[in-house]
């Protein structure tokens, strides 16, 4: 998954430039129901961000150091209050919003050319997404599988120990357990009524089950 897939585009949201006063910049997060708002410039290059932590930021350190510039909520400008940021291109990949997401309320977006601002993936997005990779939504079994090693065929084992029974394969993913030497998978098909016989199957296969969780409903 691409990250245009998910992009809230730059006219469907809120933005400042550095000239913006700050108290402009505060009604806008209020009116909006923000946290934080995107700098772009007036070529519609990106910035950073900006936003109430960074503004009560800029304001105390200004007090605290004696700055000969003082930040004044007043009168400042947003320039007084950017917090640079990288942002990702519209061709990244899906899992680099990941790290940035749980720093930042959005991830900014730009053009291939690392410049000009398209727009931002919401967390909204992202969890939306994510949901539906694991199938969140629709009703199944879902088994959680630990493997020791990290052999070669392992997935091909696990389809193996379910094709026989005629079932869909909803979502099938491996992820790290903490451990080098040890992975989990976790597979979810529709739901079946051979669900100890898919279980018998992969314990014969050598996959040590860690939970069954069967959802009729959306969860």
């Amino acid at each position: 998954m691409f990250i245009k897939q998910c992009l809230t585009h730059l006219d469907e949201i809120a933005t400042v430039t550095p000239e913006t006063p700050i108290k402009e910049m505060l009604d806008l997060l209020k009116e909006y129901r923000l946290d934080s708002i995107p700098v772009i410039d007036t070529n519609g290059l990106f910035l950073g961000i900006t936003g109430y932590t960074y503004a009560m930021k800029s304001f105390l350190e200004s007090e605290n150091t004696g700055a000969s510039t003082h930040v004044d909520l007043d009168q400042g400008k947003v320039k007084d209050a950017l917090h640079i940021m990288d942002p990702l291109t519209i061709h990244s990949d899906f899992e680099e919003t990941l790290p940035v997401i749980v720093r930042y309320p959005f991830v900014p977006v730009v053009d291939e050319n690392g410049l000009s601002f398209l727009g931002i993936v919401k967390i909204s997005d992202i969890e939306a997404a994510l949901a539906s990779t694991y199938g969140h939504d629709l009703p199944g079994v879902r088994f959680l599988m630990a493997v020791v090693l990290d052999a070669p065929h392992e997935l091909e084992h696990v389809v193996a120990s379910v094709q026989d029974f005629d079932v869909n394969i909803i979502s099938l993913v491996t992820f790290d357990a903490g451990d080098a030497a040890v992975r989990r998978i976790m597979l979810k098909i529709q739901p079946t009524p051979y669900v100890e016989e898919i279980k018998e199957r992969l314990e014969q296969r050598g996959f040590r089950i860690l939970n069954i969780k069967e959802t009729q409903h959306a969860g």
